[in-house]
């Protein structure tokens, strides 16, 4: 017995579209149904291809476009005509492309330049002038940080730098003679504690010892920056000579030195001398070049070590500088500090190839 097919599942008679009579064609992309096989629905009158808009009717996009109702039309962009399509003589005449500067690519050298080195001049090609250079400044050239300057020796001269030291305080004084009155003053503050006071126990006497020592190392390190400039060339005034940001290194070098110099003078006179001798320059390194106080210790000594010579005479010199300052009611002592002091700037500006302004 054979199957009978199903009918088509959307004929329920089951009869094929071609027999039924009122079947109605399934609208395509683009149609409206309809029940007329041979006329077209709605719209029809587009292609196929064309979505009909929200209104009925297609929609196009971009230039060129049909629009219906009140807006503008957009004429389509202009296309510039390939130089193939013109007649030849209208066409452009071609080109050679360029490369890098001129006269180096396909182009060909411009007038007057000259070819690379080791090939023969172009036509036309003019000589190379020589260049004129602005002749060189007079006088030395400047020197920054410490670069070794011409006009100043690198060996030490002890009578350079004591004349160094006193013409530079007799051009600036007075802002020498205030720096060095402060440490007159720190002397009267510490004899008027004393007397007011009256300490009789030694923890007292070494607190009031350890302030005093305090105010002589900021002093001496205000000097030595007030020194510093004027190897610099400026004439620093009175508060340039506190203008160090480094007082805690200040201090502990300053400790440090302090200490070393008792155990050498506890033990025997002179290691406590030649500890002195060494650490002549310290303060100079930790103002000058913020050196933490064992480094600059250490370079301290080296300098001294590698300059004992000149360095040892120098150092005598000031001690009897100062002595003789002293002799004086103490009165030379604000001279003799300060020349002493731009005197030592002075050498350790040049053994270390440091700026050292001239007179």
């Amino acid at each position: 017995m054979a199957d009978t097919p199903s009918p088509a599942p959307n004929d329920p008679a089951g009869e094929s579209p071609e027999h039924s009579g009122g079947e109605k064609f399934a609208a395509q992309p683009g149609q409206h149904e309809s029940s007329d096989p041979q006329s077209p629905g709605t719209g029809a009158e587009h292609g196929r291809h064309e979505m009909a808009g929200p209104a009925g009717y297609p929609q196009f996009e971009g230039p060129g476009a049909a629009h219906y109702g009140s807006e503008p039309v957009e004429p389509p962009p202009a296309v510039a005509p390939m130089p193939q399509a013109l007649p030849p003589q209208q066409r452009p005449a071609p080109q050679q492309p360029t490369y890098g500067p001129p006269g180096t690519g396909p182009a060909g050298p411009q007038p007057g330049m000259m070819p690379p080195p080791g090939m023969q001049p172009y036509p036309g090609a003019t000589p190379p002038q020589p260049s004129i250079m602005p002749p060189p400044p007079e006088g030395p050239l400047p020197t920054y940080g410490y670069q070794a300057a011409d006009n100043i020796p690198r060996s030490l001269d002890v009578g350079n730098a004591l004349s160094y030291g006193w013409e530079r305080f007799r051009a600036n004084p007075l802002p020498w003679l205030g720096t060095t009155a402060v440490g007159v003053l720190i002397y009267l503050a510490f004899v008027l504690v004393v007397r007011i006071t009256n300490p009789t126990s030694m923890l007292p006497v070494l607190l009031i010892f350890l302030a005093v020592m305090v105010g002589i190392w900021l002093l001496q390190a205000a000097l030595v920056r007030g020194a510093l400039y004027e190897t610099d060339g400026y004439k620093p005034v009175f508060g340039s000579y506190f203008q160090f940001v480094n007082a805690g290194n200040v201090l502990l070098t300053a400790l440090l030195a302090f200490v070393l110099t008792g155990i050498g003078f506890a033990l025997c006179v002179l290691p406590g001398l030649i500890a002195g001798f060494l650490c002549m320059f310290a303060l100079h390194y930790v103002v000058d070049q913020d050196l933490g106080p064992f480094a600059a210790i250490k370079a301290s000594a080296t300098l001294v070590v590698t300059n004992a010579g000149p360095v040892l005479l120098l150092a005598l010199a000031v001690l009897v500088l100062t002595i003789v300052g002293a002799i004086l009611c103490g009165l030379g002592l604000f001279i003799a500090a300060p020349v002493a002091t731009i005197a030592v700037t002075f050498a350790y500006r040049t053994l270390t190839g440091g700026l050292v302004a001239p007179l």
